[in-house]
């Protein structure tokens, strides 16, 4: 205590723990190898199975930028193995005209015909395709179709989530 009867306050100062510039550096480092090797894993176990069947789909389709996916959504729930492709077309997938429909057509049986070739999945219940094309810098016209592989049915046109489309174009709400 001082004369005038008061506590003069002393500041208590922690002291302060600094991490050495070389642990951040060595953390970085760590960080991108196992961010790499996680990336690396991943390609290797989910997308390498389909890479043979791309590259034919980017032969037979240049510029057609294709993307190939498939597997089983949840195995315990028995779901069907769906093979899922997404490609650009030079034509307009909602064109009315008889060119386009032609060629779309064309497009859907290379696709089923390099399926069948390539047989990127064993058990392949059902092919998704997926084709768009891009009109303008932000407008896309798209369309969508599935097939069951065993019995080799037609198309049948299905919306984002897979759900058929009644050939009026009306969805069914469930």
């Amino acid at each position: 205590m001082s004369e005038s009867g008061t506590v003069a306050a002393s500041a208590v100062v922690a002291p302060t723990r600094r991490v050495s510039g070389r642990l951040i550096v060595a953390s970085m480092f760590l960080l991108g190898i196992c961010a790499t090797t996680f990336l690396h894993t991943y390609w290797t176990l989910h997308l390498m199975p389909f890479m043979p069947l791309q590259e034919s789909l980017v032969r037979e389709f240049p510029g057609s930028a294709p993307r190939v996916n498939g597997g089983q959504k949840k195995m315990h729930k028995q779901t069907p193995v769906v093979l899922q492709v997404m490609m650009k077309s030079p034509v307009d997938p909602k064109s009315e005209k008889a060119a386009d429909q032609i060629a779309i057509t064309k497009l859907q049986q290379r696709v089923l015909e390099l399926v069948r070739e390539q047989n990127p999945l064993p058990d392949l219940q059902q092919l998704e395709l997926h084709v768009y094309h891009l009109v303008a810098e932000d407008e896309i016209q798209g369309r969508s179709w599935r097939i069951l592989m065993p019995d080799g049915s037609n198309w049948e046109e299905v919306d984002d989530l897979g759900n058929a489309i009644p050939a009026e174009g009306v969805v069914k709400q469930p």
